[in-house]
């Protein structure tokens, strides 16, 4: 097992992306990011629209020719744009698909020929406990992250002898990210919900992501980090 390998981080700009950075001191750590820059540092920053694969393509393109591999990437975007769906904007609806199911495929299709070239991949995509416990409002997240685990599996199946694994988180309530939009009271009582009466630590969203890393017979699996939120 490599113990210093490259990873490229996209959504490194967001909450949940920013703190992850320093927890890969590890690793050569390549940020990605689209319209805001990362507030902390990593070996590489580079900015792309992941709902546009060409300009995926280009970033993946100048990693490689930068750093001659990449051996992870770890997908935290996301948008949520809540409505409930007899009023939602289809334009709006379709930036959330855009973004969380279409720009991780964009993504996933741009790495994957060099991992299978390399013989080695990991590729972990975060998905959320909202799309098997759907919330009022949030019809179009749900239906996107739904969809990773189709992605996910697929994936999964056509690389797994090439040394290439496929796998997803569903993210339950974090003291960081999303979670944060909703209302105090509201936070309050989803935690008095949670069996374990608290929200998820970014530094155990580490522990989960490096243990897929470093566990090659784990594919095609959507782990849940929810506390036993809806077991």
């Amino acid at each position: 097992m490599m113990t210093d390998k490259t990873v490229l981080l996209a959504g490194a700009s967001g909450s949940i992306g920013n703190d992850l950075v320093p927890m890969f001191s590890k690793d050569t750590l390549i940020l990605h990011s689209h319209k805001h820059d990362p507030t902390r540092e990593g070996e590489f920053h580079i900015k792309a629209d992941i709902t546009n694969y060409e300009d995926v393509d280009r970033m993946v393109s100048a990693i490689l020719e930068e750093f001659g591999r990449i051996d992870v990437l770890v997908n935290v975007t996301g948008i949520s744009i809540d409505s409930f769906a007899h009023k939602a904007d289809p334009v709006v609806w379709k930036s959330v698909i855009e973004t969380n199911l279409n720009g991780s495929f964009n993504l996933v299709r741009a790495v994957l020929p060099s991992m299978r070239e390399n013989n080695y991949g990991r590729i972990i995509l975060l998905s959320s406990v909202v799309h098997q416990h759907p919330v009022l409002g949030t019809s179009a997240y749900s239906a996107s992250k739904a969809g990773l685990t189709g992605l996910t599996r697929t994936v999964a199946l056509e690389n797994a002898v090439k040394g290439v694994t496929c796998n997803s988180i569903a993210l339950g309530y974090a003291e960081t990210g999303m979670a944060q939009r909703i209302r105090e009271d509201v936070r309050e009582k989803i935690r008095e919900e949670i069996p374990m009466k608290r929200y998820i630590r970014v530094d155990e969203l580490h522990r989960t992501i490096e243990y897929l890393i470093d566990t090659e017979y784990i594919t095609g699996q959507t782990l849940n980090l929810n506390g036993g939120l809806y077991m």
